[in-house]
């Protein structure tokens, strides 16, 4: 998990559902009603109580990320939803990840191994991946984050596993051992 503002490095996060909740919204993209929030981050909690902790959250969250100073904030906040502003420019590299594996495999293609475009788009996709998703983050008391976070962990680890066997092929293929048992070792790192 890292999260940088023009460059700089943002680590004063208040709470971990801090940081799982700005991870929510980026990677989930859409607005989400506030007490599907609530209720993600603090189930078995009363409706109220829920949705105190949910505002603070949200207050703590814009403090840090400087929203009042921000002539486009970061999150959109309204009485019901809340959702990362779509009109501000913000990368997210399980997102590009994602992009970039889905659109080799929509790509009209013989063979993978062959399309260049799309084996450079699987090589910038693998050097996005850093290590398990949300790898330390852990909201014990929170059932829902956890399985959301646990299955988006497996489909990104799928995927990259995906994405590094052709990788390996295509080196293999095109007579680059060095390439594909350096792939091969990734590949056994990750799934040993």
């Amino acid at each position: 998990f890292q999260v940088l503002l023009d460059d700089e490095r943002v680590t004063a996060f208040p709470t971990d559902k801090a940081r799982a909740l700005l991870v929510y919204l980026a990677v989930e993209g859409q607005a989400h009603a506030r007490a599907t929030l609530a209720q993600l981050l603090w189930p078995g909690y009363s409706e109220e109580s829920a949705n105190n902790s949910l505002r603070q959250t949200l207050h703590r969250l814009r403090q840090l990320l400087h929203d009042a100073e921000e002539k486009r904030p970061w999150l959109l906040v309204t009485r019901q939803t809340v959702q990362l502003n779509p009109e501000v420019a913000v990368t997210v590299d399980v997102s590009l990840f994602t992009k970039l594996i889905e659109s080799c495999y929509s790509h009209p293609h013989a063979q993978l191994a062959r399309c260049q475009p799309c084996l450079e788009r699987l090589r910038q996709a693998v050097a996005l991946y850093h290590g398990d998703f949300l790898a330390g983050i852990t909201i014990a008391d929170s059932d829902p984050f956890e399985e959301w976070r646990r299955i988006t962990q497996e489909q990104f680890h799928i995927q990259m596993l995906n994405a590094l066997t052709h990788l390996a092929a295509a080196a293999e293929a095109a007579g680059d051992d060095e390439g594909a048992i350096q792939t091969a070792h990734r590949l056994l790192t990750l799934e040993p």
